[in-house]
């Protein structure tokens, strides 16, 4: 599902277009498909902003124990501005892994740490 009027979806559709996107972003970057990697990277972005705008942000920590490490990645990652308590260790276990998600996580960390991570 694709929400067309991010304004007008629910808290709970936001939360699922969030996941979905994650999902779609990781097989994109697994197919080496750039243009859809960032269209659900904007996906991603929209679904945040507006959680973010409703004070809802944190409904997206429920995501941290997903099965799909791109979408407990991207949670880990947006988890940082809110609530790095929680999204600190799940980028930390990820970043210890081999294979694609350990970039990303490592370089979530990395720039959080200094202070140059960019939330949308």
């Amino acid at each position: 599902m694709k929400v067309s009027n991010i304004q007008r979806a629910s808290i709970e559709e936001l939360v699922q277009e969030y996941e979905q996107a994650a999902v779609a972003y990781g097989q994109a970057l697994a197919a080496a498909n750039h243009r859809a990697a960032n269209r659900a990277h904007d996906r991603i972005a929209s679904a945040y902003r507006e959680l973010r705008r409703r004070a809802a942000a944190s409904l997206l920590l429920s995501l941290l124990t997903n099965e799909n490490e791109n979408v407990r990645s991207c949670a880990a990652a947006h988890a940082l501005e809110f609530a790095p308590e929680q999204g600190e260790p799940v980028l930390l276990e990820l970043a210890a892994r081999r294979g694609p998600i350990r970039t990303p996580a490592e370089y979530a960390l990395k720039a959080w740490r200094e202070g140059t991570l960019k939330f949308p």
